[in-house]
């Protein structure tokens, strides 16, 4: 669910970008695009598409908030209420590896 309306995929090889798309929709990967986050809580993830507001029932959302070291809204979420993880560049921004952030992303999510 990328902020930006280009189309998914936008920028890939053309045979990576099928094949990555080929194999979501395989799992029933429901993809959007131009999303705005509004908010979470007990009742879902709220967002808006197309100045539509949506609520979708979850219960796991993963943020992947770009590679800049910023702990603010993982020490405002480490209260103990929920379950927080810190992966990728904004556990540790020096060498950004993103093979190593995917795979610590993946296992975290098979192990979650």
């Amino acid at each position: 669910m990328p902020r930006k309306a280009t189309p998914i995929g936008r920028g890939l090889g053309k045979t990576i970008g099928w094949t990555h798309r080929n194999s979501l929709a395989r799992r029933d990967v429901k993809m959007l695009n131009a999303v705005q986050y509004l908010k979470f809580d007990d009742a879902g993830l709220h967002i808006s598409m197309n100045g539509q507001p949506q609520t979708l029932e979850v219960d796991t959302i993963i943020v992947r908030a770009g590679q800049m070291p910023l702990h603010s809204l993982y020490d405002e979420l480490s209260d103990g209420s929920m379950p927080v993880h810190l992966i990728g560049g904004a556990h540790e921004a020096a060498e950004l590896d993103a093979k190593r952030a995917i795979k610590q992303a993946s296992y975290l999510a098979a192990e979650i």
